[in-house]
């Protein structure tokens, strides 16, 4: 058995004994908190001892696209719309054996049409991922695809077309964008593995020891239970199956089942968010409802973990709250995002329901200047209410949804607390910020209580060593958390990763 104390200003989020100076491992528990003297003789003479200026539980994110951030490595990044055609003909030239080219986009901006995209790489398939909704695509997946003017609109989704009913390669949301994901060469287990392995690290760089991985396919999930028999997980990861009738895991003390993701409208950003009133600027558009009110409770009353449903705008919202007050399911339930104009009436509901919300303060870091152009200053600076959700009484875990969106807790305290938004000279509704504490609750433990493990997000005798040593206290002024970085990331004892 390996043994290890750790030095340093704690944190501890234990009520009973918020704050100690050492804390004392042996194997994958903690077995002393306090001074450092009174710890010492938990572990034997000659244990090591790792010095950190300030040190915090491991941190949770509760959602953030583990998969999907390891793949980006295998695709095209377009941070913008402009270079996008030259970036695709140039890889095209680079990889003249592909036929299919997919890339990454989570800027703002209108993408090249199905017809241009084919001028940059004749005959490929070109398959770029909008924020994981949407898709633009070429003439050559539109052809590939079947997807020509008579090709009717998916359930749930929407195929954009030209007056004389040509698709204009624009795909809204998932059943529309699986229409060419289904002609696609699918991703091996080896291939999930390997993203895996590769987020991963990216996580433990950042001090996260425990990860709720949404939208997981049939093969993510085989991969991720691959990798824990292996015992090549280094983080604890939950994953969320997506799109898997009757989904397995093997579960340890590393990976567990969450809840059924279910996608229910669009992104605010994307303008496709499902809203009571019609988007600014339309012809009465509310937004994209992906999934059917029948569906949605067939769905719930499935789910053998319970629902984690994407709820952006505040239609959705009502609907989804409404159908668990029908349905009643036995296990824990999550709305993801919520972050759109929900009503007090909503947060009320959601409390007595005991419905927690995964909120994510870098996605309105990311998308709050898009959606500034395209609500205006004064409803674009409601989104992402933290404040209303905690002072009604709301379970709040925080999350990044990275890729896209900075993976950093440290940032994501920040951004929480300061209501910052890039390319935007002042706060973004700012009040809507949270203290230092509650900033600190979200990615500790009430990000865990919405991912499942209750005995993470804290340091306490008997609890797994998930661990993270910072260059600043967590509490600390708002400028200094800015600048601040992970020193050591430690899961269950083991130091993961050390700057």
């Amino acid at each position: 058995m390996t043994h290890l104390l750790i030095t340093g200003r704690v944190r501890t989020q234990d009520p009973d004994q918020p704050v100690a100076s050492a804390v004392a491992v042996a194997g994958s528990r903690i077995v002393g908190v306090g001074d450092l003297s009174s710890v010492r003789r938990e572990v034997p003479a000659g244990t090591p001892v790792l010095d950190l200026p300030h040190v915090a539980p491991g941190f949770v994110d509760s959602h953030v696209h583990v998969l999907w951030a390891g793949r980006a490595a295998a695709r095209l990044d377009l941070p913008s719309a402009s270079g996008v055609l030259a970036a695709v003909a140039g890889f095209a030239a680079a990889h003249p054996e592909r036929e299919w080219i997919e890339a990454d986009f989570h800027g703002e901006g209108r993408l090249p049409s199905a017809a241009e995209l084919e001028a940059a790489a004749p005959g490929v398939g070109v398959v770029i991922d909008i924020k994981g909704h949407d898709a633009q695509v070429s003439e050559t997946a539109l052809r590939r695809a079947g997807i020509g003017a008579d090709t009717p609109d998916p359930p749930g989704g929407r195929i954009e077309r030209e007056a004389d009913g040509t698709a204009t390669g624009l795909l809204v949301e998932h059943p529309a964008v699986a229409l060419v994901r289904a002609v696609m060469p699918e991703a091996t287990v080896a291939d999930r593995a390997s993203w895996i392995a590769a987020a991963q690290d990216e996580l433990l760089r950042h001090g996260i020891t425990t990860a709720v991985d949404p939208a997981v396919d049939g093969g993510g999930l085989v991969a991720y239970s691959e990798l824990a028999s292996a015992g090549k997980l280094k983080a604890r990861i939950v994953a969320m199956p997506h799109g898997v009738a009757s989904p397995t895991l093997g579960e340890s003390d590393r990976l567990r089942l969450g809840p059924t993701k279910i996608f229910l409208d669009g992104g605010g950003s994307l303008g496709t968010a499902l809203l009571s009133t019609p988007w600014p600027g339309t012809d009465g558009y509310h937004g994209n409802q992906t999934v059917s009110r029948d569906d949605l409770v067939a769905a719930v009353r499935s789910a053998p973990r319970g629902v984690g449903v994407h709820a952006v705008g505040d239609a959705a919202i009502d609907l989804v709250l409404d159908v668990l007050s029908e349905v009643r399911p036995q296990a824990p339930c999550h709305l993801i995002h919520a972050y759109l104009g929900p009503s007090a009436a909503a947060m009320e509901k959601a409390r007595a329901l005991g419905v927690a919300v995964s909120a994510h303060p870098a996605l309105q870091w990311d998308f709050g200047a898009g959606l500034i152009r395209r609500l205006g200053v004064a409803r674009a600076a409601e989104a992402n209410p933290l404040r209303s959700w905690l002072d009604a009484g709301v379970l709040v875990g925080g999350g990044s949804d990275a890729p896209g969106p900075p993976v950093s807790v440290l940032h994501g305290m920040w951004q929480a607390r300061t209501r910052r938004v890039r390319g935007v000279d002042q706060p973004l509704g700012p009040g809507q910020a949270v203290s230092a504490l509650e900033a600190f609750d979200l990615f500790t433990l009430g990000a865990a209580a919405v991912a499942g493990f209750g005995s993470t997000g804290r340091i306490r005798v008997g609890d797994p060593a998930d661990i993270v040593g910072l260059s600043v206290d967590p509490l600390s002024d708002i400028s200094d958390l800015y600048d601040g970085r992970v020193l050591a990331t430690i899961v269950d004892g083991n130091v993961e990763y050390s700057a």
